[in-house]
């Protein structure tokens, strides 16, 4: 059963047309990566999913309920406790400067889930442990790696217990030697079959961890399906000449 759908939706940035009728179905406990040039459309594919940006036409259905409709978005009221079932971990972190690793994983749970503190700090604890950072409570973002910041942020967005997690390249601002322990992290969720939407240039990690790759260009879904048919014997010219490329 499909825990998020979203049919032609259409975007644009001005007269750029980025998304031009996109179609994509998302099934509980899949994990899917989102591979393609730069400018196909994936990361706006993926802010349009949590209203980050609007959508220009088309409709988003998250586990029954409907986020945008024929373009048109429910009321931020309404969306509000569908939106934070939907994690997102970015490229670039965004964690709080000023606060301690402990601190910007409890802040959402408190404030927005109104979970008491005592709970929200054993649950963060819990999360920190699970990606290696149980060390690091007490510290300040600035003291991390880029790498550690990352298992950080995605400790952050499942403290919110989420339905399904959307990460936007989140080894893309990271060097080649931290980008492992960033997708070791997702490989443990895909195996507890965390439902994931991963758009992503690591194409061996797409193979290893996905159970089903799109390949998008030119703001179409252009291929889809499992990783090795995708990857390792592609039907569309368009997808044999991205590989060719990024697998030189």
């Amino acid at each position: 059963m499909a825990i998020l759908c979203a049919k032609n939706i259409k975007k644009s940035f001005g007269k750029t047309e980025v998304l031009k009728g996109v179609d994509l179905e998302i099934e509980k406990g899949e994990v899917v990566a989102i591979i393609g040039p730069s400018g196909s459309g994936k990361s706006t594919l993926l802010r349009c999913l949590n209203k980050l940006e609007k959508v220009q036409d088309g409709t988003i259905v998250f586990d029954g309920e409907i986020i945008a409709q024929n373009g048109k978005y429910k009321s931020d009221k309404e969306l509000r406790p569908v939106i934070k079932r939907l994690g997102m971990v970015f490229q670039n972190f965004n964690l709080f400067p000023q606060k301690t690793v402990l601190q910007n994983v409890i802040e959402a749970p408190v404030l927005v889930n109104k979970m008491p503190k005592d709970e929200a700090i054993k649950e963060a604890e819990k999360l920190l442990l699970e990606v290696g950072l149980s060390d690091k409570t007490n510290s300040y973002p600035c003291e991390l790696s880029g790498g550690q910041q990352q298992r950080v942020a995605i400790a952050r967005a499942l403290a919110m217990k989420p339905d399904l997690m959307l990460f936007d390249e989140p080894t893309s601002a990271l060097d080649p030697e931290l980008t492992g322990e960033v997708l070791n992290v997702m490989k443990s969720l895909a195996k507890k079959q965390m439902t994931m939407i991963i758009v992503t240039h690591e194409i061996g990690f797409a193979k290893e961890a996905a159970s089903r790759v799109v390949f998008m260009d030119g703001g179409h879904i252009v291929e889809e399906g499992r990783p090795y048919d995708v990857l390792e014997n592609p039907k569309n010219e368009r997808t044999k000449q991205f590989l060719q490329r990024v697998l030189r």
